[in-house]
């Protein structure tokens, strides 16, 4: 079966001596075939997602490439669309943008997350300055003098989900939509009949929603290193699924309390971080073996064409992937696995 990738690059401050590097392996990834190459708009992580995709741009020749995610606080709007247009420009027509309410570039900066409504009114915009020059933002006018320039007068816009009410939006107003609601095939199939039932309503045509998975993974010879490596990224997606609430969301009855428990006392400071206090409270509570089997993606070659196959059998053939962690040296070794023996199998 033909499964698609995306290629997640970390959030990284990069050096002059390291950005070649970058490049490479953006071009190693272009090289194999992945249809997407993206990187995190978050501040608080480190770096920024401007300059990581101003060089993604110029090191790719196939794929499309863009923030994933960005939000609509950090970023004015026209700001945004000024940002597309040029990587836009850039690549001859390859940007796209994935938008989500904004977790760690949001909070440690005091705001709460996007609304909605927020959120709606963000891409809006963003599609009207892209398309005419001019739109409304929050009832403030908006106006660049750049748009009759741009390559494309629409740029794919994704929302990224993982509750019911978000799914029904990305399905409502998305080009996409970015699932993060796990790889389990029953959730599969109802993140995609929930997406479906935002486009219906619309009056918008179910299939012309382009539906991805995200899988928080990590790819290692040694199956138990590489579930290890993991567990920082799950118990990051497990607050991020699961903090405006649980209904609606396939969370075993037998779990509940805990995972509420986990998500009211979720350290925002140690996200993502391996040796933070997340992991250990998510082991802690008798989380880690549920989180791994619904969102994790890890493990040697055959682990992962084993996974792969599993969750595109259940209708996920789109896939957002991170590859590399470490050194620059660990990243192209760990590119090599994915495009020489994981890649040919879904072709």
């Amino acid at each position: 079966m033909k499964v698609s990738f995306g290629i997640g690059l970390g959030a990284v401050l990069l050096r002059r001596e390291e950005s070649q590097k970058f490049m490479d392996l953006v071009k190693m990834a272009d090289d194999y075939g992945v249809e997407a190459i993206g990187t995190y708009d978050s501040a608080f992580i480190g770096g920024d997602t401007y300059v990581r995709t101003t060089l993604m741009a110029l090191a790719s020749q196939r794929a499309r490439v863009g923030p994933r995610p960005t939000n609509p606080l950090t970023r004015e709007p026209q700001v945004m669309a000024s940002y597309l247009a040029s990587i836009d420009s850039l690549t001859n027509g390859r940007a796209f943008m994935d938008i989500a309410s904004g977790d760690s570039a949001v909070f440690n900066m005091g705001y709460t997350a996007a609304s909605r409504a927020q959120i709606e009114d963000y891409v809006t915009c963003v599609r009207g300055l892209l398309a005419t020059g001019e739109s409304t933002y929050q009832r403030r006018p908006q106006r660049v003098r750049w748009a009759s320039e741009a390559v494309r007068r629409r740029i794919p816009i994704s929302i990224c989900a993982e509750g019911p009410r978000m799914l029904h939006l990305g399905g409502r107003i998305g080009d996409g939509v970015i699932a993060g609601t796990g790889l389990l095939p029953e959730v599969i199939q109802d993140t995609i009949a929930k997406i479906h039932a935002g486009a219906r309503a619309a009056g918008r045509d179910p299939g012309a929603v382009d539906i991805w998975f995200t899988a928080r993974s990590s790819l290692h010879e040694d199956r138990e290193q590489a579930v290890e490596n993991v567990k920082a990224s799950v118990s990051s997606i497990l607050n991020h699924a699961m903090r405006f609430g649980l209904e609606g969301k396939h969370v075993p009855d037998a779990l509940k309390a805990r995972v509420q428990t986990y998500v009211d006392g979720y350290e925002l400071y140690d996200h993502v971080l391996g040796t933070g206090k997340n992991p250990k409270r998510m082991e802690e509570l008798g989380l880690t073996d549920y989180a791994l089997e619904r969102w994790a993606l890890a493990g040697n070659p055959s682990d992962w064409i084993k996974r792969i196959e599993a969750v595109a059998a259940a209708g996920a053939t789109k896939l957002w992937v991170s590859i590399g962690r470490g050194d620059f040296d660990r990243q192209f070794h760990d590119m090599r696995l994915f495009g020489e023996q994981i890649l040919p199998h879904f072709a």
